[in-house]
């Protein structure tokens, strides 16, 4: 469990909170042999290892029925989850204040010739997954092979409700400005994130072709080489596309979804949306992105219910974008790279390899 969403009072748990998730997690042995039993019979559960059946079943449970507090106290958040990993390493922690109340945490060491910046996941309401280190350790270890060692900065940036909208924002260019005043090239900084961190990068293009009022304008002299979303979470309301792909064994549901986003979107203006729920913006919202970053790269599990949404997403953006590719993983869930590497899955499948290849030619551009 976190130890810093403690400090403020409205992300503490209630005595009632911390019993309801004992009752939420008590039936996991029951309802994960179930589900194993269960994954002989369909093409999906066949594809995944008895590992990922049984997490997957668990995240799934715990996801569906916890509200905010209980889910960011489950899951933690990124600073206690980068000072875990840290220490499990036996690794030097590198961190730097950038302004906006931001920080970015390193996987290794500071570089400035090639740079991963990372906007991980979480619906805004948690941290970066426990295996998002590992994830990024095995890019650099990848990359390292074709002689491009790159450095990995992970963006720390508040979470909901604590902050919201354009609080990060701001610190995404807060991020991206930071490394660019330390001598990184734009062209040799490429985004990587999952789920919300895909918001947050819509953001990031919605600003610079809609500037927000008070919010910091971005300068840089050459696009960025490119930007990289896993499962970006592109509809935050209820429309007929968040339901056209139910019931494939998803960490996520519909209502989770909804729930969430109901929390993201609490007290913003209509004017927000736009920038906040990626599908809702007009159809040239995103016209001039191409002179933004360089190479668009968006995935999306076969299996996981945001897979229609997150598909016409990019059917915008590739209309104002020379070169954006979508990778559809087969009986692949949300997030699926990352819960392979939770559970330390040694066939990767498809997605990963191609993911490498993808960003050493965009360091190569």
């Amino acid at each position: 469990m976190s130890k810093t969403s403690s400090v403020l009072p409205r992300n503490r748990l209630s005595a009632l909170d911390k019993a309801k998730m004992l009752v939420i997690l008590l039936p996991a042995p029951a309802l994960i042999t179930w589900a194993l039993i269960k994954s002989q019979f369909t093409e999906d559960g066949k594809a995944k290892s008895w590992k990922r059946v049984a997490i997957d079943r668990v995240s799934l449970r715990a996801l569906y029925n916890m509200n905010r507090r209980q889910i960011r106290a489950f899951f933690g958040e990124t600073q206690d989850t980068y000072a875990a990993f840290i220490k499990a390493e036996k690794a030097t922690p590198i961190t730097e204040e950038i302004g906006e109340n931001a920080k970015l945490l390193w996987i290794g060491p500071k570089r400035t010739d090639r740079i991963i910046l990372y906007l991980h996941g979480g619906a805004f309401l948690w941290g970066m997954m426990a295996s998002t280190p590992k994830f990024l350790i095995y890019l650099q270890e990848e990359l390292e092979k074709k002689k491009k060692p790159t450095g990995v900065a992970i963006l720390n940036y508040t979470l909901v409700p604590d902050a919201t909208f354009p609080t990060q924002l701001k610190q995404v260019i807060a991020a991206v400005q930071h490394l660019v005043n330390s001598g990184v090239h734009p062209q040799n900084i490429q985004l990587v994130g999952d789920s919300a961190g895909g918001i947050i990068f819509h953001q990031l293009l919605s600003h610079i072709l809609h500037p927000v009022d008070g919010v910091p304008t971005l300068t840089f002299s050459s696009p960025l080489g490119g930007a990289y979303i896993m499962s970006p979470w592109t509809l935050l309301t209820d429309e007929p596309v968040a339901h056209t792909n139910e019931g494939r064994d998803d960490i996520l549901g519909v209502r989770t979804g909804l729930y969430w986003g109901s929390k993201v979107l609490e007290g913003l203006p209509e004017s927000a949306t736009p920038y906040v729920n990626p599908l809702s913006a007009p159809d040239d919202w995103l016209d001039g992105c191409n002179d933004l970053v360089k190479r668009v790269l968006i995935s999306a599990g076969e299996g996981e219910v945001l897979r229609d949404a997150i598909i016409q997403y990019f059917k915008k953006l590739e209309k104002h974008h020379k070169d954006a590719k979508l990778f559809v993983e087969e009986h692949g869930i949300h997030d699926d790279l990352l819960m392979k590497f939770l559970v330390g899955d040694r066939d990767l499948g498809k997605l990963a390899p191609f993911l490498v290849n993808w960003l050493d030619e965009g360091f190569s551009t």
